[in-house]
Order: C-alpha cells, then structure tokens, then sequence
C-alpha cells in the first residue's frame, strides 16, 4: 500500500507512555492521518467530541490515573454518538488473556507492543474498514 493509507483518517490516540505515542503519532501522521492524542485518559470523552469525526480510537490498557483501557471503553460506548466508532487495543500486555476480554466486549482489533512500523497502518486501516485484526 501506498505511503498515504491513512489519507485524511481522524484517528484518536489514547497512550501514556510519551515514547510510544510519539512513535505511534509519527507514523499514522507519515501515512497521512490526522492523530489526536490523549496522553492524560482525563479528557477522552471531551477530546472525541471536540475532534469528531473520529475513525478510530487506539487504546492502551494500562493508563494513568488507576484507570484501564476497559474503563475508557466502557465509558465511550456509553454515549450513543459514539458507539459506532471502531476501538482498536494497542498494548505491551498479554495478549492470551486480553484478547478474549477485548472481543467479548466489542473491541474492532488487538495490535500487540511493539508495534510493527510495516504493517501497523494497513493493520488499522483494516479496522477501519471493519476488518478485525486480533494479534
């Protein structure tokens, strides 16, 4: 695929960790999306209104705050605007367990840390595109 996979997608990123969303933001940016990034998971509700349309949302699960990426989730989906907004983990953690956890809840995808700078943007390209990737 071309370097602009992600031509004008409006993707939301939600990751403490400041190198990972750095390099996460980076990339979608090379492959032409327009990334929102959520470093504190304070705001996320507030930051899906002010930027919507969002095409998809990349959650960690480990967040600051003592809050998961299946609280922020749980709390999207809540809100009907929202609900058919794509929610894709992207995590370091064990994805055995998580994966079932995800699916169970409604997740569109799982992208295991680290990433892959090859195939992440057609990964959430294909999430996008309500195609999910588990793995």
């Amino acid at each position: 695929m071309g370097e602009a996979v992600l031509a004008g997608k409006r993707i939301l990123v939600v990751e403490d960790d400041v190198t990972n969303m750095a390099i996460i933001a980076v990339l979608l940016r090379h492959h032409g999306a327009v990334v929102v990034q959520d470093p504190w998971n304070a705001e996320t509700i507030h930051m899906i209104t002010r930027h919507m349309p969002i095409d998809i949302i990349l959650l960690d699960l480990m967040l600051r705050h003592q809050v998961s990426g299946y609280d922020i989730f749980k709390r999207i989906k809540e809100i009907p605007e929202f609900a058919a907004i794509p929610i894709v983990v992207v995590s370091a953690t064990d994805p055995a367990v998580e994966i079932p956890k995800a699916q169970a809840l409604g997740f569109a995808g799982f992208i295991s840390k680290p990433i892959d700078a090859r195939t992440f943007p057609e990964l959430i390209l294909c999430c996008i595109e309500q195609q999910p990737v588990w793995g």
